[in-house]
């Protein structure tokens, strides 16, 4: 059996939606002539009301129907003006029908209720039109809604491809100069000291392994990023020596949760770069991961220079701000602020769970 192509799938099921709306109108309107019919006592009991009530309904709805159908590439106007003319075209045929089922005399009967018969086609009209402009109304509602679903849908499909963008540029920033330092410290050491050096190679193999695995996935996890940045700090501890020690501090309980690439690391880099290497003395960076009530929590705290004016904070924060607004949809939140007794703290925080 040939599959339905998804695309077609939706046509499919919205057309079958629309005829179910359209059956439900033309039972709505049957059942209000019904009701109209009856209450004027039409004819000589239920019975007779009944019939001719479903005649006028049905015929009424089937006219309607036929013109909408013939006029439907006119303008509003045209199909309001034949859609009341079917309806009146539609209530008269219903009559004649009724009575005719009813086994009426149709030329002693019918003249007999001219006055009602009028009242019957007016109120066809008048209550086809009010059903006809309430449905017209819940159309489009419902295709204004869909309008806007649609554009928001296409909005965030660009704002999730500017931050996939932004996201590779960041890399792109990021990664070059720090390979090549890497790359320069590596040929020194081999010189020199060829043991650290096997050491950074294999702390630079590390972070790049998972750096490539989650630069191509939209969600990475607490544990790959503390890797990577395990990684990325071990091969500036060779560097730095003694002047930089760290810290991480994860739960086992949070490092399979789902988490943004490249959100902690330039923090962490930028600690390094700006607040630990210019400092003679060098410094410490603690980064932990805590859960709150509906919410995750990531701190990096460095003891080193802080924030200051002229640092090449800017570009970096900015990103990791625009990011957050767009996949936690203005939720998250990137907090700076100075580090006791100095240094300097950022703090990202993200909707988790409910607590």
């Amino acid at each position: 059996m040939r599959e339905v192509e998804p695309g077609k799938a939706f046509v499919l099921r919205d057309h079958a939606r629309l005829i179910a709306r359209k059956y439900v109108s033309a039972v709505l309107t049957v059942t209000v002539i019904v009701m109209l019919s009856t209450m004027m006592g039409f004819g000589e009991g239920f019975a007779t009301n009944f019939i001719i009530g479903q005649c006028v309904g049905t015929c009424a709805f089937a006219f309607t129907f036929t013109a909408l159908v013939c006029l439907r590439w006119k303008g509003p106007l045209a199909q309001m003006t034949g859609a009341a003319l079917a309806m009146a075209a539609g209530a008269c045929t219903g009559i004649i029908l009724g009575a005719f089922f009813s086994g009426k005399d149709l030329f002693f009967y019918l003249p007999e209720r001219s006055e009602l018969i009028v009242q019957v086609v007016i109120l066809t009209v008048m209550g086809g039109s009010l059903f006809r402009f309430i449905l017209n109304s819940q159309e489009k509602i419902r295709q204004a809604g869909e309008r806007i679903q649609r554009e928001k849908i296409k909005r965030l499909t660009i704002e999730k491809k500017v931050v996939e963008t932004n996201l590779r540029m960041l890399q792109a920033q990021i990664e070059p100069h720090f390979l090549f330092n890497t790359l320069s410290n590596i040929l020194s050491l081999l010189d020199t000291d060829v043991d650290r050096g096997k050491v950074m190679i294999s702390d630079l193999i590390a972070y790049l392994r998972i750096s490539l695995c989650t630069s191509r996935e939209e969600m990475a996890t607490i544990g790959q990023e503390m890797e990577m940045i395990r990684a990325y700090l071990d091969i500036f501890k060779i560097r730095m020596g003694e002047r930089l020690s760290y810290e991480i501090d994860v739960p086992d309980s949070l490092r399979c949760i789902p988490f943004p690439p490249m959100l902690i690391q330039p923090l962490v880099e930028n600690a390094v770069r700006h607040g630990l290497e210019p400092r003679i003395e060098g410094g410490d960076i603690r980064v932990t991961a805590s859960h709150r009530p509906g919410s995750l929590r990531i701190d990096v705290a460095d003891s080193g220079l802080g924030f200051h004016e002229g640092s090449h904070w800017g570009v970096g924060l900015t990103n990791i701000k625009e990011r957050l607004d767009t996949l936690y949809d203005g939720k998250a939140s990137l907090r700076l602020g100075g580090n006791r007794p100095n240094g300097f703290l950022a703090t990202i925080e993200v909707p988790h769970g409910t607590g």
